[in-house]
């Protein structure tokens, strides 16, 4: 069917947890290791599970930052972390990585350091300071594939068809996770599945963020709106239809680009429109070979 932004794609959130369940089966697999950030991309992918497999969906709540962050903003990712976990009834684990961090960072960084004063490597301080960020979601990944493993699981990763679309995630962290089951859906189609599990209004509508530092969110950080980038990515797929303008990894191709600008009903700004497929064109690297084929049988274009 066409998707609409707002309403659900391809299948519900019982029809999700269904297709999980048999995954499961086939797999042997006994749990599912859910992150729960607070976030609604966290919060639909943990109810998607708790369908699939109720009483043997753990939720892991992973704090990662500095003491004064988890006294304010990430603090409060917790506790929403924690409502998630609480409506569903999930079994739910906070285990702390704000010291496992911060070592981490002390040992990570004099080494690079030293490497690169030894040898004459480059060392751009920003992309210094943005390895130290980037490592939370590293650490995260890493301690839910531990749980899975001890728990006969899989790890369910919480990427959506807009992050996938953007490069918009770490492909060391939830990008490596065992199940994306969200991973089709638009951010309006996420917090419609996250309704429909029955969240609380300000969980579903709460402002996307990575929580990377201080006063981070998303929308600020990529230069547009997620409704701007659902109704682009929706778009996209269908002019697709009538010709093609993407190639296997999902990445717009290069001579479409003026061709799609150009129409007359392209759905957002212009400006818009050439940051979200810059933001595209330049994270082709993240995404696989078969995510346009995925996305397309999926949402049923």
């Amino acid at each position: 069917m066409d998707a609409q932004p707002g309403q659900p794609a391809v299948a519900s959130a019982h029809e999700r947890s269904a297709a999980e369940r048999v995954y499961m089966e086939r797999a042997g697999r006994r749990t599912l290791i859910c992150s729960l950030s607070g976030g609604v991309d966290s919060a639909a992918a943990a109810i998607v599970a708790h369908g699939a497999a109720p009483g043997r969906a753990v939720a892991l709540l992973l704090p990662c930052s500095s003491e004064a962050e988890l006294r304010g903003e990430r603090g409060k990712d917790i506790a929403d972390a924690q409502r998630v976990a609480d409506h569903l009834g999930m079994p739910a684990e906070v285990v702390n990585l704000s010291d496992l961090w911060r070592q981490a960072v002390a040992l990570y960084e004099a080494h690079a350091r030293h490497l690169a004063a030894a040898h004459g490597l480059p060392l751009d301080e920003a992309k210094l300071a943005w390895s130290i960020n980037n490592l939370k979601p590293t650490l995260r990944m890493m301690t839910a594939g531990f749980f899975a493993d001890a728990l006969e699981g899989l790890t369910v990763g919480t990427d959506n068809a807009i992050e996938n679309f953007l490069g918009y995630f770490s492909i060391r962290g939830d990008g490596i996770a065992d199940r994306q089951p969200i991973r089709d859906c638009t951010k309006g189609e996420v917090r419609a599945l996250a309704a429909q599990g029955g969240l609380p209004a300000d969980l579903v509508a709460r402002t996307p963020t990575a929580g990377l530092w201080p006063g981070q969110t998303d929308e600020g950080e990529l230069g547009f709106s997620y409704d701007q980038a659902d109704a682009f990515f929706v778009w996209v797929l269908e002019r697709h239809r009538e010709q093609p303008v993407l190639d296997p990894t999902l990445t717009l191709l290069q001579d479409a680009e003026q061709r799609l600008l150009a129409r007359a009903d392209l759905p957002v700004p212009a400006a818009a429109a050439r940051r979200i497929i810059d933001q595209n064109r330049r994270t082709r690297f993240k995404r696989r070979a078969d995510d346009l084929a995925a996305v397309l049988e999926r949402r049923g274009v």
